[in-house]
């Protein structure tokens, strides 16, 4: 499977629960439909909310990847 090219980047790397989530909802308002948001961020907390946030507004995450040394980076649909 390929995974589609992000439109947008946001790192939130270093920043601690809820600020990731925070920012991603933020910068999804400006996010079109069909568009990728690709996230990366270090929070111990960081893969559970962007899976909750996903299902709580009902965006598709494509894809969660461990980059080791506790970051993650995740593929958002909107």
């Amino acid at each position: 499977m390929t995974l589609p090219q992000p439109q947008r980047l946001l790192d939130a790397t270093g920043l601690k629960c809820p600020k990731p989530v925070l920012k991603l909802s933020v910068v999804s308002v400006e996010m079109k439909p069909g568009e990728v948001l690709e996230i990366v961020g270090d929070c111990p907390t960081f893969e559970k909310d962007i899976v909750v946030w996903c299902a709580r507004l009902k965006k598709t995450l494509l894809m969660m990847h461990d980059d080791g040394n506790d970051r993650k980076r995740a593929l958002i649909r909107f």
